[in-house]
């Protein structure tokens, strides 16, 4: 067989005329060469960093939340940090996605073939569970480091009812209540109505995707030849800027498992349907647009931008 210039990692069968190549995850792998053995490694591996840049970015994210909350400039300098330190650790394993939607979205973008990240998102959510029990069991039920949730006035008393709150439970992600500013406006702090919500369901949805759309796009620039080096801060400054510009309004989880590992542990189970649908919408966006549109051209010329590291 002899190399096709200009790409040694695509081999031509003279033969036939044919390039005789197969991607398999994000390298380019001759027929007939079998995938096991050496890929098995790979695979393995990858499966592995999954887990552990998953487990890391939960538990920061979900204890940086139960401490920091409502201060959405520590919450998103602790989640960007985490990630893009994460991303540059783990890229060259093919790993770096920690997110189902984001996986989602290399598959739909070509980047990841569907069967691996069959293996990888059940990775990706044993790793989140595991790290809010974990987070749990660490932190307890201690009443000096509890939340209290403010509930609605009782009638009969006057008095407001409230919820102690464990430190999973409290750092779930949920739609934050609607605002109240009583007069004199400037002289009286605003305080949340309890029982209200900020936006709509459907406006969180939407902001959820849109914030989610930003993180895979940053993945997908990153991808690209030129970018490498920049991959990790490329996706941090994604996530960080997510946070800043969502917290306030939706929790800006942008990521499933930041609201199912919480919820399974805590039995919090409010708005999962935002944190699911919008997150994978903006994945799944992202993979399509960036995929097969804005960053199609290296591909064609050059072949897969980034490839799993040969064993």
């Amino acid at each position: 067989m002899a190399e096709l210039s200009g790409n040694p990692s695509v081999e031509y069968r003279a033969e036939t005329g044919e390039v005789a190549d197969q991607v398999i995850g994000w390298q380019t792998q001759p027929q007939g060469k079998s995938t096991s053995g050496a890929d098995d490694v790979s695979i393995a591996r990858q499966l592995v960093a999954e887990f552990i840049g998953t487990f890391a970015f939960i538990f920061i994210a979900v204890s940086t939340a139960y401490w920091w909350y409502p201060d959405f400039v520590a919450m998103g300098l602790a989640c960007g940090i985490t990630v893009g330190v994460l991303v540059t650790a783990f890229s060259g394993l093919g790993s770096g996605q920690f997110n189902p939607a984001i996986t989602i979205g290399m598959m739909l973008g070509g980047k990841l073939p569907l069967m691996r990240a069959m293996f990888i998102i059940p990775v990706q959510v044993v790793a989140a569970v595991m790290a809010c029990f974990i987070l749990s069991s660490f932190l307890g039920k201690n009443e000096k480091m509890n939340w209290i949730e403010r509930g609605p006035v009782l009638e009969s008393t006057g008095q407001q009812t409230a919820t102690m709150l464990d430190p999973v439970a409290a750092a779930t992600p949920r739609i934050p209540p609607r605002l109240e500013i009583p007069e004199p406006i400037g002289q009286v702090a605003a305080r949340e109505v309890p029982g209200s919500q900020r936006v709509s369901i459907l406006q969180a949805i939407v902001f959820e995707a849109m914030l989610t759309f930003f993180w895979g796009l940053a993945v997908f620039a990153g991808l690209r030849k030129e970018n490498r080096m920049a991959m990790g801060f490329l996706v941090a400054g994604a996530v960080t800027v997510g946070v800043l510009a969502g917290g306030i309004l939706t929790g800006a989880a942008m990521n499933p498992l930041r609201a199912f590992g919480p919820a399974l542990v805590s039995g919090q189970w409010s708005f999962q349907m935002v944190y699911w649908i919008g997150p994978m919408l903006g994945g799944a966006l992202a993979g399509v647009v960036c995929g097969h549109f804005l960053f199609v051209e290296e591909d064609d010329e050059e072949g897969p931008a980034l490839e799993y590291p040969r064993r």
